[in-house]
């Protein structure tokens, strides 16, 4: 009866296995990068303790209701922009997204162009651009509506394309299934192709809202809209001994509501794969 010796471990495809010696060096790199970080944090609430930035006197005017209400109010003008924002962004999103795959080419290149364009531009400089240069044309909107128009011109962009490559990651057998069917063109296209590509496209959609939502905060730049980053600056600049608890309290809520997307973003994503990943993955072998 003859031992067997155990097969070697496979080695890491792009690198060699760790070694004791590099594992050790390794984590000494990490503990010395985790006290640094650490030090750092020290250094910077010990010099804000020293000028009295986190004394009690400092947080007491957020024990008064009125300026949470204040708050309030400019988080709810946040949510108002990205609620707009939001649903203007998917519907002329999508439109895109189907122009871009349009055989005419009087239709699919403009649709490229607009992409192109208002993806390419920051959103600051087209929120400047559009609060200057519509008044001129005899556009007196809000800054409401100049925010709205500039966060839905730029997601707009960006989840055209999105639409785009959910729409050719679809099996091809897709349709093909839809014309057998006995659905047109654009009838295919609703209710067999857009309903699968966007269940599939909804982490990337919602990940893209959560970059809308933050993009409320821009805002601050129009001046006449009070929204949450203006409402801090506000209560900032009335108790001069609470900045920096106006911009915490700020930053903790903008956390807060981005961490409630993304949560969702990942709840919608699990569910997808749990739902519909076998099936998604067998076709896509079929085709």
């Amino acid at each position: 009866m003859t031992a067997t010796t155990p097969a070697p471990a496979p080695a890491h495809p792009l690198r060699d296995i760790t070694g004791p010696r590099a594992r050790a060096r390794h984590r000494l790199l990490e503990i010395g990068a985790y006290v640094l970080l650490a030090a750092g944090l020290y250094y910077v609430v010990a010099r804000a303790a020293e000028r009295g930035e986190l004394s009690a006197r400092a947080w007491q005017p957020f024990t008064e209701p009125g300026l949470w209400a204040f708050v309030g109010h400019g988080l709810l003008n946040n949510l108002r922009a990205a609620a707009a924002g939001m649903l203007l962004s998917v519907v002329i999103g999508v439109l895109l997204g189907v122009a871009l795959l349009a055989t005419a080419r009087l239709v699919r290149w403009p649709a490229r162009a607009a992409v192109e364009l208002f993806r390419s531009v920051p959103l600051l400089l087209l929120l400047y651009f559009i609060s200057l240069v519509l008044p001129s044309w005899g556009l007196d909107l809000s800054d409401f509506w100049f925010l709205v128009i500039g966060l839905t011109l730029f997601n707009a962009a960006v989840i055209g394309d999105i639409v785009r490559a959910g729409i050719l990651a679809l099996p091809r057998g897709q349709t093909e299934a839809a014309h057998a069917l006995g659905f047109s063109t654009l009838g295919g296209l609703r209710y067999v192709i857009l309903p699968q590509a966007l269940r599939a496209m909804s982490p990337a959609l919602v990940s893209q809202l959560v970059i809308l939502l933050k993009g409320t905060a821009l805002a601050f730049v129009l001046g006449g809209y009070i929204e949450l980053l203006r409402s801090a600056t506000i209560i900032g600049n009335y108790f001069s001994a609470s900045v920096l608890q106006a911009y915490l309290v700020a930053a903790l809520i903008f956390m807060a509501a981005n961490l409630a997307l993304t949560a969702a973003a990942r709840r919608l994503e699990t569910r997808g794969r749990r739902r519909y990943g076998k099936a998604v993955l067998s076709a896509g072998e079929a085709a």
